[in-house]
C-alpha cells in the first residue's frame, strides 16, 4: 500500500511537470511597458495570450532595493523594478465562465488574440456559438492602475439556453515578499459596500478557499488584496459593473519563487469576483469596467485621488494592533491612525524620517511623562508607609508560617485597617498609555513612507539596520537591537530589588528579560529599533530627574516599579 501511493505521488508529479513544461513552452514572452522608468504609475507587465492573464507586473516607480533606486533611469533594468503580481504558476486576472457553458472551452485555458494600443493592450476570444468576449487593459497612469473592460458581444447567438453569462475573475495575486514579512499579519484580502460593510481575511493554509463576500442587494465597492505596504484593488467603475457583481471569495495561494525574476514570497490571499453578464441581443454588447489600483498603500498616496477614497478600510485593517492575537487594544486603531499623521507631519517639517521618527517618540515620551511621574511619586508614597509598617507585617508571616489561608486573611485585614492597598492612581497610567505604545508599535510596523529610506548608517527604515553581513545565521549583524538590549540591562540593574524574599527572587529573574526580547526584536525593521532606542534614552534621562526630584525608589515598592520595554 506504501509503495502503491508513493507510485500515486511520482505519476501526478511527473504530469504537472509536463503540463507546466508544455504550458511553458505554449507562453509567448509578451512584456509590455506603460509609462516610463520613474514615472509614477507606471507598470512592466508580461501577459499570457492563453487565458489573457497576467504572468507578472513589476512598478516601475518603486524599485526591487535602495541601490536600484539611486539608479539614473537610463541605468535601469528589469531586476532593479519592484514585482508586484506573479505568483509563478497560478496567473492573475484570468476570466473563467462558471454555471455555463456557452463558450467551446473555458475561457482561461484558451488562447485569446491579442492586439496592441498606445496605452492599451487587448485579448478576444470567439466562441462557436456566436459570442465574442473581450478584454482591454488601459493604462490609467495618473491612478496609478489600469481600467479593466470586459466586453460580451452577441455575434449570431439566437436563441441561448440561459439569459446570462456567469464569470469569474482572479484578483492580483500580489507578492507577499519574504523581507516585508513582519510581527503580525502583513497579508490581506479585503472587499467593502458603500454600506459600510468591510470583510477580510488574512493568509490562510496554502489553497483554502472560502467566502468573503455575498453582495446580493448590497452595493460592492472594492475588493483586492494587499502585503504589508502594496496593495492591489478592484472597484467598478460604473452602475452596471456593481449590480453585476454577485460574490467575492478569497482563496490562498502557496509559497512561490518567481522564475523570471528570482524572488522569493510567502503565500498570499487573493480574491475571486463572480459576476453575471446578461446576453444581448444580436449584434450589440454588454460591458463592465473595473478600475484596478496598484501601487502603495498610504494617507498621502491616496489623498490624491478622491477615487482612492474607497481603499481606506484596507489602512483601517493594517492598523488595528497585531501584537494581542485577537484581543482588540480600545483606542489602539485610532491611535496608531494619528501617529502616522503625526509621522508624516514632522517628516514636513525636518526632511529625514530617521529623525522624524526620534521626534515623535520625544512628543509621546514628552506627553506620557506627567503621567509617569505620578506613578513614581505614588510608589515611593506607597514605599514609605510600608517601610513604617513592616515590623508587624513580619510578625504576621511568621505567625502563620504553616498555615497559608488564614496568612491570606490575617493580611487582608492588616491591609485594610492601615489602608495598605497599592495606589490604583500608579498603576492606571500604565493601561492608559498602553493604546499608545501599541499604537505607535503598529504605525511604525506598517508606514510605507520609511520603505527605502535611510538613515546614518542604516540603509532602509523599513528593514534591520544590518551593519555588516555574516557568513552565518542571522545572515546579518544588526548594532541597534544589542544597542537597546544593552541599554536595558543597564537600567535594570540600576533598579532596587525588593525586600521580600519570594519577590525580590523573581526580580532577579525578570532581569534577563530583555536577553529574550532582544531575540524577538533581532530582525525588527530599523524604523521601529529607532524608536525603542530613543524611548530607552529618555527612560535614562526621565529616570535621573525623577530621582533628584522624589528620591530613590523605596526597596519596599521596588516591586512595582515598571520595568520600561519601550
Amino acid at each position: 500500500m506504501p509503495h502503491s501511493r508513493m507510485y500515486r505521488y511520482l505519476i501526478a508529479f511527473l504530469f504537472a511537470f509536463v503540463s507546466a513544461s508544455l504550458r511553458a513552452q505554449s507562453e509567448p514572452a509578451f512584456t509590455h511597458e506603460f509609462g516610463a522608468p520613474g514615472q509614477q504609475g507606471s507598470f512592466r507587465v508580461k501577459f499570457d495570450d492563453r487565458g489573457a492573464g497576467i504572468y507578472f507586473l513589476q512598478l516601475m516607480d518603486h524599485f526591487a532595493t535602495p541601490s536600484a533606486q539611486a539608479k539614473k533611469p537610463e541605468e535601469l533594468t528589469a531586476a532593479d523594478y519592484m514585482l508586484l503580481v506573479g505568483n509563478g504558476s497560478d496567473y492573475s486576472l484570468l476570466v473563467r465562465e462558471v454555471e455555463t457553458s456557452l463558450f467551446d472551452k473555458n475561457p482561461w485555458d484558451q488562447a485569446w488574440s491579442r492586439s496592441v494600443a498606445p496605452g492599451a493592450v487587448s485579448f478576444a476570444i470567439e466562441s462557436s456559438r456566436g459570442l465574442r468576449l473581450t478584454k482591454t487593459f488601459r493604462h490609467r497612469q495618473d491612478q496609478r492602475g489600469f481600467a479593466i473592460e470586459l466586453k460580451l458581444e452577441n455575434l449570431r447567438l439566437a436563441d441561448a439556453a440561459v439569459p446570462s453569462v456567469m464569470l469569474q475573475m482572479s484578483g492580483p495575486a500580489i507578492v507577499n515578499r519574504t523581507e516585508l514579512a513582519m510581527f503580525g499579519t502583513s497579508a490581506w484580502a479585503v472587499a467593502s459596500t458603500e454600506t459600510g460593510e468591510v470583510a477580510h481575511v488574512g493568509a490562510s493554509a496554502e489553497g483554502a478557499r472560502q467566502d468573503l463576500m455575498m453582495f446580493d442587494a448590497q452595493r460592492f465597492e472594492m475588493t483586492g488584496s494587499s502585503n504589508r505596504f502594496f496593495g492591489s484593488f478592484l472597484f467598478p467603475m460604473d452602475e452596471a459593473t456593481r449590480s453585476a457583481v454577485t460574490r467575492v471569495d478569497v482563496e490562498s495561494l502557496p509559497r512561490i519563487a518567481n522564475a523570471d525574476l528570482m524572488v522569493a514570497a510567502r503565500s498570499m490571499p487573493r480574491t475571486l469576483v463572480q459576476l453575471r453578464l446578461p446576453i444581448p441581443v444580436i449584434g450589440s454588447a454588454s460591458t463592465v469596467s473595473f478600475g484596478l489600483y496598484l501601487g502603495p498603500k498610504s494617507f498621502s498616496v491616496f489623498d490624491e485621488s478622491p477615487e482612492h477614497a474607497r481603499f481606506s478600510p484596507i489602512l483601517d485593517v493594517d492598523l488595528e494592533p497585531p501584537c494581542c492575537g485577537s484581543i482588540v487594544i480600545p483606542g489602539g486603531r485610532f491611535m496608531a491612525t494619528m501617529l502616522v499623521k503625526l509621522l508624516g507631519l514632522f517628516h514636513g517639517m525636518c526632511g529625514v524620517w530617521g529623525v522624524s521618527i526620534m521626534l515623535l517618540t520625544i512628543l509621546v515620551r514628552g506627553c506620557l511623562a506627567p503621567l509617569n511621574f505620578r506613578m513614581q511619586k505614588s510608589m515611593r508614597a506607597y514605599g514609605k508607609r510600608m517601610a513604617v509598617v513592616k515590623p508587624k507585617l513580619d510578625k504576621i508571616k511568621e505567625q502563620y508560617a504553616d498555615d497559608p489561608k488564614a496568612y491570606q486573611q490575617a493580611m487582608i485585614a492588616f491591609q485594610r485597617e492601615n489602608k495598605l492597598m497599592p495606589p490604583l492612581g500608579g498603576c492606571l497610567p500604565i493601561f492608559l498609555t498602553m493604546p499608545i505604545y501599541i499604537g505607535l508599535f503598529t504605525a511604525l510596523r506598517t508606514a510605507y513612507d520609511l520603505r527605502h529610506q535611510g538613515f546614518l548608517f542604516m540603509g532602509d527604515l523599513s528593514a534591520p539596520d544590518m551593519l555588516f553581513g555574516l557568513p552565518f545565521w542571522p545572515g546579518h549583524f544588526n548594532i541597534l537591537p544589542l544597542v537597546w538590549i544593552s541599554l536595558m540591562l543597564i537600567l535594570q540593574s540600576k533598579m532596587p530589588l525588593p525586600t521580600d524574599p519570594q519577590q525580590r527572587q523573581m526580580q532577579q529573574i525578570m532581569r534577563y528579560m530583555p536577553l529574550m526580547f532582544g531575540v524577538l526584536l533581532y530582525n525588527y525593521a530599523a524604523g521601529l529599533m529607532v524608536y525603542m532606542v530613543t524611548s530607552m534614552v529618555w527612560t535614562f534621562g526621565e529616570s535621573a530627574v525623577t530621582k533628584k526630584i522624589l528620591g530613590p525608589i523605596d526597596p519596599n515598592a521596588a516591586a512595582m516599579a515598571p520595568t520600561p520595554m519601550m
